[in-house]
């Protein structure tokens, strides 16, 4: 599978002009959730810079989760929609490739509130480790990205995912420490957050600011790489060789 660059582009500004019908969505995702987080995020600090800057951390997991995980499975599932895979099918690029194009395009939309988490934790930070803050963005990047991918396409219906998505936002909350401290969580609580994906990054992010969680930092990157290559892999198996054809959609 050959990634044609132009081709990507053409479907990513495509999608960014579909986004304008959902504006109030956008809205809601984008600006004001994570503005009610950052101001949870300050209150609950209460000037301890360890607190703010584990908070911060959960800010940029949660952001992420909002717009690159939720979002992205949200328009791709709605690819699948026949009214609006009628659009879709008149433009002269691959349907693997307007796919990918969902999540390239919640990356651009996701910039801002990114910003915003990571200028509060370059201001308030005594010491970052930036290559270990890009890996841990890169690596929660892929991770949203390509569950997002395989989620809306098994589910392939808006309506249907809407719901689902919220009850894995709840579940996010609680098996992951975005909100807490690992550190804190006793046995065997703490081995069950290790299975999660998401802990992991947590524990990078969190170590790239001089917060420390009590798990190696190396062992992390290695979970975590390896599970976003495995999950990339089926993401590429999924959309290889042309897999989908108008009929092969529904």
């Amino acid at each position: 599978m050959s990634v044609g660059l132009y081709t990507l582009t053409r479907s990513t500004l495509f999608n960014l002009k579909m986004y304008r019908l959902y504006w109030p969505h956008l809205i809601s995702i984008c600006m004001l959730m994570p503005i009610t987080y950052l101001v949870i995020v300050f209150a609950v600090s209460q000037g301890d810079l360890e607190t703010l800057l584990a908070a911060l951390t959960g800010y940029i997991i949660m952001s992420g989760f909002n717009i690159l995980f939720y979002m992205s499975a949200i328009y791709v599932a709605n690819t699948f929609e026949e009214q609006v895979l009628e659009s879709y099918v008149l433009l002269p690029v691959p349907f693997w490739e307007v796919v990918v194009s969902v999540v390239v395009t919640q990356g651009l939309i996701g910039i801002p509130s990114l910003v915003v988490g990571l200028v509060i934790i370059f201001l308030v930070s005594r010491s970052i480790h930036i290559p270990l803050l890009l890996a841990g963005l890169i690596l929660l990047y892929l991770v949203y990205s390509s569950l997002s991918i395989l989620l809306g396409m098994q589910v392939k219906s808006r309506i249907k995912l809407d719901p689902l998505l919220l009850t894995l936002m709840m579940l996010t909350i609680i098996i992951t420490p975005a909100y807490y401290r690992l550190l804190y969580v006793s046995e065997p609580y703490r081995t069950l957050l290790l299975l999660n994906p998401l802990t992991h990054i947590v524990i990078v992010l969190r170590a790239s600011v001089g917060v420390n969680e009590g798990f190696p930092v190396t062992l992390s990157l290695l979970y975590i790489t390896l599970f976003s290559t495995l999950i990339s892999l089926l993401v590429w198996w999924k959309l290889r060789g042309g897999a989908f054809t108008v009929l092969e959609k529904r």
